[in-house]
């Protein structure tokens, strides 16, 4: 068995990730499938427009325009409903806002400087 224990701080482990765009709950399932296949994520945050544009917005206000997290599973899923293979060109400009489980406690926010410590063991 070996155990590792890795010690990070959480700017660390964005360095050279892209930028974070946000996908509005608005947008066709047919432009998710285009962003999905072009992310290296497995999955894409969904959000909910800004009420007030340019206005600075604090972690709880973002907590709460974040949906969730779309996936092509969940697209699979979605497209696989016999509604939507009836009418397909309907299917694929439904709002994805129809498509992705609402569950925004999977959007956690952390100030860049939070040192972050993982202990796991691996048995070979």
């Amino acid at each position: 068995m070996a155990s590792v224990f890795l010690y990070h701080v959480v700017g660390d482990l964005t360095v050279g990730k892209p930028d974070f765009v946000e996908f509005y709950g608005t947008e066709t399932v047919e432009l998710a499938i285009q962003v999905i296949g072009d992310s290296t994520e497995c999955g894409i945050p969904v959000w909910r427009k800004r009420q007030h544009v340019g206005m600075t917005e604090n972690s709880e206000m973002r907590q709460q325009r974040f949906v969730g997290i779309l996936t092509s599973l969940d697209i699979v899923a979605f497209l696989a409903r016999s509604e939507c293979l009836e009418n397909q060109e309907k299917a694929m400009k439904t709002p994805v806002s129809e498509v992705v489980v609402p569950n925004n406690s999977l959007l956690k926010q952390v100030d860049p400087a939070t040192r972050l410590a993982l202990w796991f063991s691996i048995t070979l």
